[in-house]
Formats: structure tokens, C-alpha cells, sequence
């Protein structure tokens, strides 16, 4: 017995305990498997989720079988294997802040750090330029402390600006923020140690952009126990149609009914279990009520039984 549950929608506040409300209210294993469905949300709410799931369970298995990006992708690390459907895809695990002046819009963490290292790479190279030029044109009659002044004083005056309007409390703020996935990656994967060695710092400062896509391949190398899904969870996912693709406007959260795939199951296994018949003359009794010259046995015989009329 396996309790599968599905979770379609942006992970939020609020619904983290409207999922656990569910979970504990249905349990009735000691394996879960959770279809996630998710454009991201808060790392907060992904990391209650996960923790809660893994107190609950004693192995529990995440099917990417769809879009399942940022808050997704951390509490995916809570989990003791990986299980992708062609169609699934994992993110970078950089944490989404709201634009300064524009709550409705959201920017990436990295964004500032990116900026810092652009700048100054920028103005590094600019100084190194502007010095090597001065001292060769000057012929060797300007010395190397006033082409440094010079070249010193030209950098200042054009990235200086730019410099200054920099917040630094709001990189402090945002610096605080991109911890968040760091910290609450490490303790989720201290369960079952999924993530490979130094991967979480890759998930969440390597990746060029947010919407950056992690297909099996990818996280093949970033995860210890990655598979493809297997019948019985392909029946199922296929069953939940786009549910299982797409993130939705309103939250799905539920148990999955697996009762129908069970008993298909255990009548494959009766019809695994029975006598086969030892020959195309016994196969055609069987089929037909009838032996090879087309005659009926009589409604004594113990090798089959009589056709319906």
C-alpha cells in the first residue's frame, strides 16, 4: 500500500496546512508519493511540507511529471528518490524577491550579486585598460603613480554614480534571502542525503536564469536516486490529465484513489497464478468447451467445463 497524493498550485502560506491537514487526516501507510505541480511559491511553506511529510513517513518519493520550479525544486530535496515523467522539469533554487516599486512583479535573488560582480568586473578591466594606455602612449614620461591617479580618477567619475545608488540595506536584505533556500535545502536533505555533495550551492548560484530547465539528465547529476516512473505511476499520472502538467490558478490538493489500480493488480496476479494448460489441445478446451475433433466433453469431466449455451 502506497498513499499518493497530488499537489497542483503555487505552494503559499495557508495551503502548507491545508496539506497537512489532509495528510494526517488520510494516512494510511508508510510510503507517500506526491505528485508536485507547482510554478514555486514560499520556501517557507515548501519546507513545512516536506519536513512534516518525512516525520510522517518512512519513505517518501516526489514524481515531477510536469512543471515543478523554485519552492518546488527545495521541497524536492525532502525526498528520498526522484521520479520524472517525460514532461518534467525541476528549477534553480534561486529565491524570487519583489521588485523595488513594483509588488506585482519578481525578480531573482541573484540579480544583485550578479550586478556586483558585472560592475566590478567592468570597472577592474576599464582601470586596467586605461592605465596600460597612459604609460605606453606617454612613451615612458608619465610615471606609473600618476597614470594610476589618473586612470583611478577617470574610473570614480564614470562608476561612481552607479555605485552610489546602491542600497545597502536592500543587499543585505536580499543577501539574507538567497540563505533561505541554502539553509532550508541542507536540513531537508539531512533525512535521506538525496543531493549529492557541494549540489545545493549549484541549485541555488550557478544557474544562468530562474526558469532554467532541470530534466532527468540534469538532475541525474545533481541527485542520488533519480528514475523513470514506472507503470503503475505512469497509470496514474496519466490519469490526472493536465493536472499533472500544468501548475492551475486555483490549488488541488487530494489523496489519489488508487483502489481501481489495486484490483487490477491482483486479478494480473491471479491470472499470473493459474494453471496454464500444456498444450494447444488443452488450450482449445479451455477456450471453447470442446476437445480437437469438436466434440463436447460430458458435464463429468474434471479438464473443463461445459461452453455457456
Amino acid at each position: 500500500m502506497v498513499d499518493y497524493f497530488l499537489y497542483n498550485g503555487v505552494i503559499d502560506r495557508g495551503d502548507d496546512l491545508k496539506f497537512i491537514d489532509m495528510i494526517s487526516s488520510e494516512k494510511s501507510s508508510e510510503e507517500a508519493v506526491l505528485i508536485l505541480v507547482t510554478p514555486g511559491g514560499s520556501p517557507d511553506a515548501a519546507y513545512k511540507i516536506a519536513r512534516y511529510i518525512q516525520s510522517k513517513y518512512s519513505n517518501f518519493s516526489l514524481i515531477i511529471s510536469g512543471y515543478c520550479k523554485s519552492a518546488g525544486t527545495l521541497l524536492s530535496i525532502g525526498a528520498n528518490e526522484l521520479i520524472f515523467m517525460p514532461y518534467g522539469e525541476l528549477g534553480p533554487l534561486d529565491v524570487q524577491i519583489t521588485k523595488t516599486d513594483n509588488i506585482s512583479a519578481m525578480e531573482s535573488g541573484l540579480n544583485t550579486s550578479e550586478a556586483f560582480l558585472s560592475l566590478e568586473e567592468r570597472a577592474r578591466q576599464t582601470y586596467h585598460n586605461m592605465l596600460t594606455y597612459i604609460t605606453a602612449s606617454s612613451g615612458g614620461i608619465v610615471s606609473f603613480p600618476t597614470a594610476s591617479k589618473v586612470a583611478t580618477d577617470m574610473i570614480t567619475s564614470m562608476y561612481g554614480p552607479i555605485f552610489s545608488r546602491i542600497d545597502p540595506e536592500e543587499v543585505g536584505s536580499r543577501s539574507r534571502a538567497m540563505r533561505i533556500g541554502e539553509d532550508y535545502g541542507v536540513r531537508l536533505n539531512e533525512k535521506w542525503n538525496n543531493l549529492k555533495p557541494n549540489m545545493l550551492e549549484m541549485l541555488s548560484q550557478t544557474y544562468s536564469s530562474h526558469g532554467f530547465v532541470i530534466d532527468k539528465l540534469e538532475a541525474s547529476a545533481l541527485f542520488e536516486r533519480v528514475r523513470d516512473a514506472n507503470e503503475d505511476e505512469e497509470r496514474i499520472v496519466k490519469s490526472l490529465g493536465s493536472l499533472a502538467i500544468h501548475p492551475q490558478q486555483e490549488l488541488t490538493i487530494r489523496k489519489i484513489d488508487t483502489s481501481e489500480l489495486e484490483a487490477l493488480n491482483g486479478k494480473q496476479d491471479e491470472n499470473h497464478s493459474a494453471p496454464q494448460p500444456t498444450s494447444a489441445v488443452g488450450a482449445s478446451r479451455k477456450l471453447n468447451g470442446a476437445d480437437s475433433s469438436g466434440t463436447k466433453p460430458s458435464s463429468s469431466s474434471s479438464t473443463s467445463s461445459s461452453a455457456p449455451a
